[in-house]
């Protein structure tokens, strides 16, 4: 899965979303763990200057995947080609 977004938690609550944050990454690290398993890969792109990288590098570390930064919008055919290179 490769997921293009800033990475803000704005629902509005910003009391709850460390909590938010660490139960998505428990989540994700269920699904990507033991030999059999069958992991859906997240590759994040954050997008924009004001983008949080290290909660995206936390969501694609939990499914073995990688993060990308897409700071500059005229970098992202680069960005997008970095990412088609893991599959």
């Amino acid at each position: 899965m490769v997921l293009l977004t800033d990475g803000r938690n704005d629902d509005g609550q910003p009391s709850d979303d460390q909590r938010q944050l660490t139960d998505l990454l428990a989540h994700l690290r269920v699904g990507s763990e033991g030999a059999a398993t069958r992991p859906v890969r997240v590759f994040t792109i954050g997008y924009g200057s004001d983008a949080d990288f290290d909660v995206l590098r936390q969501v694609a570390e939990a499914t073995n995947a990688r993060d990308y930064r897409a700071d500059n919008p005229r970098t992202i055919d680069e960005v997008f080609t970095n990412v088609i290179s893991n599959f």
